[in-house]
């Protein structure tokens, strides 16, 4: 939802990792009840404090009595900017100031009903109101799950106009934004079932009414456990930085590269300074953008390059950039490498998307050896239990590739539905089809015991393939529309994802089945790559907000 914004005196930067340890409201540093004349005490409204000038949010969710508390530890002195983000709800327009020294400082806010509903709508929202067939509605989510709903429902373009705008849009790379466009290298034109999506597009959105004649749904308020979280987001120096992939080394120092611009940065968490370094230009008159940032055992990042056709590692001691391209022979108009994967004997996997192809790099000698990925492939029919036997080809596309301690290359085919491994001796390749048909498997991490955590984008749920027994494990995501992009295990065993059209971190318990879901205090953050750091007691989960040029951390308070 659109955040209003509040003015506060007092409140601090987050410090130490021991924040998580306790949210006692006697030693708060700020604290309140969060009200309003419809529902009197409100659970589950995101309060965020701002140092005026600053560069660090930090967020706490109002419980079942209403009552916030930033704890002791999390604040500092000084002057503040307070938002709150609450579906249906406004903050006071006047605003609040308020003077937080060394002991607690109470702070109420009252909130008022919204009346501009639609711009509080995440994307999973507006798929939930919009109406339409199951095969629409899958259209639709295809264009918003990267991009955002809004633009297109507040839209007034008609059937016709939008046949313009969808070849228009085909013709820019996925890294574009309503403000900054990048065109692709070649032109792509209308395709088979423009006219009837267009329809669609024209009967959803603002071209023949002043206003939808439909009623909005929305997700329901954070509540019990759901409440229990510390959030901290760390601007990034400018708010046309895209933070796709976020990592974070051994010593705590989180690394990222944009999805948009060649560069690769660092965050030091301790008190938000930022380095960025620029990358090499590899192919000129290619978009510049990176996709994929893996560390090697030593801690320096590699980039995949995607549309430079290549990749980049950074020396974080030297803070040199060595590159490698796609061998000649290879490497077209149309090549990605969007992924890498370093394996543990130093050789890296490297992933050509659209030329469906696995290439193998030895670092030390430059030699890039290459496997096709596909050929000779279907997809197998599988009984899947429900009356009906796959497949549905979709064909094959990676999105997302790994490595195991033997060195074996392990990608998502996202088109095919099929995790994939290939030999790094031999080069050949093994396709096993996931449970679900259509699942739309998109990243991954590969742990130490040989398994696959990767997120079913389409299929809405989180999976597990075990290299060694060859077996899946699939549970459903319970929130609509959530898109999971990526999958990763803590050391707990807790499995954590971000929703791409919803604003919301997933903390998953598979040994219960219970599902922890943490609002992100802004909308349209577009959540990609995910990470744990599990060096702290409790395992800390960060992401990337790729739409805001902010870095986030969550850390559960139970």
């Amino acid at each position: 939802m659109r955040s209003a914004t509040l003015f506060v005196i007092a409140v601090g930067a987050l410090l130490g990792a021991g924040i998580a340890e306790s949210q006692n409201r006697t030693d708060a540093a700020l604290t309140g009840v969060v009200k309003s004349a419809e529902e009197g005490q409100m659970e589950g409204v995101l309060v965020s404090a701002k140092p005026a000038g600053g560069t660090i949010t930090v967020t706490v969710v109002s419980d079942k009595e209403g009552r916030y508390a930033f704890p002791a530890n999390s604040l500092k002195p000084g002057k503040y900017n307070i938002a709150i983000r609450a579906i249906g709800y406004d903050a006071p327009s006047s605003g609040l100031t308020a003077a937080v020294g060394d002991k607690t400082t109470a702070l109420d806010i009252q909130l008022s009903k919204t009346v501009d509903l639609a711009s509080q709508l995440s994307s999973a929202e507006w798929l939930m109101s919009v109406p339409g067939t199951e095969e629409q509605k899958d259209a639709l989510y295809t264009c918003i799950e990267c991009h955002t709903a809004a633009p297109i429902v507040k839209s007034t373009y008609d059937a016709s106009g939008w046949m313009a705008t969808l070849v228009r849009m085909r013709n820019y790379s996925p890294q574009s934004t309503l403000t900054s466009p990048i065109l692709l290298p070649y032109r792509n034109g209308a395709r088979a079932k423009d006219a009837e999506f267009a329809q669609y597009l024209s009967s959803i959105n603002l071209s023949s009414r002043s206003k939808w004649d439909f009623a909005f749904k929305t997700l329901p308020r954070p509540s019990g456990a759901d409440t229990k979280v510390i959030i901290t987001e760390y601007d990034l120096p400018r708010a046309d930085r895209q933070p796709h992939d976020v990592v974070v080394d051994a010593k705590g120092m989180v690394w990222y590269e944009d999805f948009a611009l060649p560069l690769v940065g660092r965050m030091d968490p301790s008190n938000g300074q930022v380095k960025e370094w620029d990358l090499p230009e590899l192919k000129p008159g290619y978009p510049e953008g990176s996709l994929d940032l893996e560390l090697d055992r030593d801690g320096n990042p590699w980039i995949a390059r995607v549309f430079q056709a290549g990749i980049t590692k950074f020396d974080k001691t030297t803070e040199k950039a060595t590159s490698w391209t796609i061998p000649a022979e290879y490497n077209t108009a149309h090549t990605r490498t969007a992924f890498l994967a370093v394996a543990p004997q130093g050789f890296v996997w490297i992933n050509d998307s659209t030329g469906r192809r696995m290439n193998k790099l030895d670092p030390a000698t430059g030699k890039i050896e290459s496997y096709p990925t596909f050929t000779g492939w279907t997809r197998p029919e599988i009984d899947y239990g429900v009356g009906q036997k796959g497949p549905k080809p979709l064909g094959h596309l990676v999105y997302g590739i790994g490595v195991d301690t033997k060195g074996t290359g392990i990608f998502a085919d996202r088109a095919g539905s099929n995790i994939g491994t290939i030999d790094a001796e031999t080069g050949k390749v093994e396709l096993y089809p996931t449970p679900s048909v259509n699942s739309g498997p998109r990243r991954m991490h590969v742990d130490s015991q040989g398994h696959v955590w990767f997120a079913e984008n389409y299929a809405f749920k989180l999976a597990l393939f075990d290299t060694k027994t060859k077996q899946f494990q699939e549970w459903a995501d319970p929130t609509p529309w959530d898109a999971p992009y990526d999958l990763v295990c803590d050391k707990d065993g807790y499995l954590w994802t971000g929703g791409m059209t919803t604003d919301l971190i997933t903390r998953f318990n598979p040994k219960t089945g219970q599902f922890f879901k943490y609002l992100l205090p802004n909308l349209g953050v577009n959540v990609r790559r995910v990470d744990v750091d599990d060096s702290q007691t409790h395992p800390v989960f960060w992401v990337g907000e790729n739409h805001l040029a902010k870095i986030a951390k969550i850390q559960p308070l139970e």
